[in-house]
């Protein structure tokens, strides 16, 4: 089976589940012959997207059974364990009780020791902006894919002093970073310095 493009991501066509059609490969080749038109994609897809969500957690469990033994338990089982540990329903408690459910482990509970794991993208997805501009057409979402020889998604060193990563880089090739009080929001290329190439994975003490 081919993922085919309604609209073409050349004329600025999303990746979007409306906007994407599976065909088997001589269905594909029809449409880009002109032998088969397509009018519209999915619409109304609450069905398919609950399928497809199903879907991508068996492949998780493949994935993660790759590498480890995998169990799974039921949200009420580890309610039932939070509240007779007398714990606050968080993130973190969430991920205790189900990691010493089936054994019923008692670990104290210390905020100190978790980390939190975050997905921050490497590249932008977006190709086009929504509007064509008068005289210019459909302009690119991005103007810079680098600056300085930092991309998206690098860990920088911020004027010897503060670790960030790069959200996205402003049309002028200043880099940009998540807004938090007391540090820079943006830098140019020249004050910083390359930490860590395109990492989309973070980790972080639970408390900062």
């Amino acid at each position: 089976m081919e993922v085919h493009h309604i609209i073409p991501k050349s004329k600025g066509g999303k990746d979007t589940v409306k906007n994407l059609v599976t065909l088997c490969g001589s269905c594909h080749k029809k449409v880009h012959k002109g032998k088969m038109k397509i009018n519209e994609g999915a619409d109304g897809f609450k069905d398919r997207t609950a399928q497809r969500t199903m879907q991508g957690k068996a492949y998780m469990y493949a994935e993660l059974g790759k590498a480890a033994q995998v169990k799974k338990v039921f949200g009420y089982q580890t309610s039932e364990f939070m509240k007779s540990l007398n714990l606050q329903k968080e993130h973190d408690t969430d991920a205790l009780c189900m990691a010493t459910l089936l054994k019923k482990q008692i670990i104290p509970y210390d905020r100190n020791n978790f980390y939190m794991i975050s997905f921050r993208a490497k590249q932008t997805r977006r190709i086009y902006h929504d509007l064509p501009q008068k005289g210019r057409g459909r302009v690119k979402y991005q103007v810079n894919e680098q600056s300085g020889g930092f991309k998206k998604g690098d860990i920088v060193l911020v004027k010897d002093k503060w670790i960030k990563q790069i959200s996205s880089i402003y049309s002028s090739g200043s880099l940009a970073f998540r807004r938090i009080r007391g540090e820079p929001s943006g830098c140019t290329p020249k004050k910083c310095k390359l930490k860590k190439k395109s990492c989309s994975v973070l980790w972080q003490k639970a408390f900062l």
